[in-house]
């Protein structure tokens, strides 16, 4: 069982650090290949979803935002709850961080700018995902299958 258990943490560690390295990875973009980047997925979510498609690219780019620390929030819950946390407080001031460090890097990236705004949509994105999957958690444990 505990053999068990060290995998589930060296799988939720390694992609937690690959979903950073992807995150950070996209600060690091200039802004002509950011902008390139979010206007393929903005003409590919066009194609698939037609008039539901997001108009516009920083609606796209806001949400993306969201989205991504939305799954980073998950992952530092899911991380967090392997090493025998329960509190959301190390997942959330984790998330933080994440945020603050990623829009620290658009400021050594060319033609990129940090925003304040952003690191709260990020935050946001955060505290949705780990919540998530603690009520996820919650009602599992609650689920009479689980007892």
């Amino acid at each position: 069982m505990k053999q068990i258990e060290n995998k589930h943490k060296l799988l939720a560690g390694a992609l937690l650090v690959g979903w950073l390295a992807f995150i950070w990875g996209n600060s690091c973009l200039s802004g002509a290949e950011s902008g390139a980047v979010s206007g393929w997925a903005s003409r590919f979510l066009a194609e698939i979803l037609g008039t539901w498609a997001p108009q516009g690219e920083h609606i796209l780019r806001k949400a993306a935002h969201f989205t991504e620390f939305a799954l980073l929030g998950g992952l530092f819950a899911w991380n967090a709850r392997l090493w025998g946390k329960q509190s959301l407080s190390l997942p959330l001031l984790g998330g933080l961080l994440a945020a603050m460090v990623d829009e620290t890097l658009q400021l050594f990236s060319p033609g990129r700018a940090s925003m304040v705004t952003d690191v709260w949509i990020d935050f946001a994105g955060v505290a949705t995902g780990a919540l998530l999957l603690y009520l996820i958690r919650r009602g599992q444990a609650k689920s009479p299958k689980h007892k």
